[in-house]
């Protein structure tokens, strides 16, 4: 299913209110899926197929899109690529709150 990036309405339920999060590339493995499959890590990430660590500064670790995840039913979308901002590579290992 996919979405706007200012929709705030969950389309399957109605609820309110849906998370958003960073759908991350590894290119080491090739494994895609939202930052919350991700574990923390000391120094980032660890990568939920191949469990390697994923630092501040890994070119291997990109941003491919924008996922949202309603709060009641916990179903997953995808945001329209239109309204997620232009693709670059990102620093998967630092928190996304903490500034750059």
């Amino acid at each position: 299913m996919q979405i706007e990036g200012n929709q705030s309405v969950c389309p399957v339920c109605g609820f309110e209110a849906l998370e958003f999060f960073p759908v991350l590339h590894h290119m080491i493995c090739a494994y895609v899926g939202p930052e919350y499959d991700f574990a923390p890590a000391v120094a980032g990430y660890i990568c939920p197929k191949c469990r390697r660590d994923i630092v501040a500064g890994d070119h291997a670790c990109e941003i491919v899109g924008i996922s949202a995840r309603c709060v009641r039913c916990r179903k997953e979308m995808i945001v329209s690529p239109s309204a997620a901002s232009p693709q670059a590579w990102i620093d998967c290992g630092r928190d996304p709150v903490e500034p750059a």
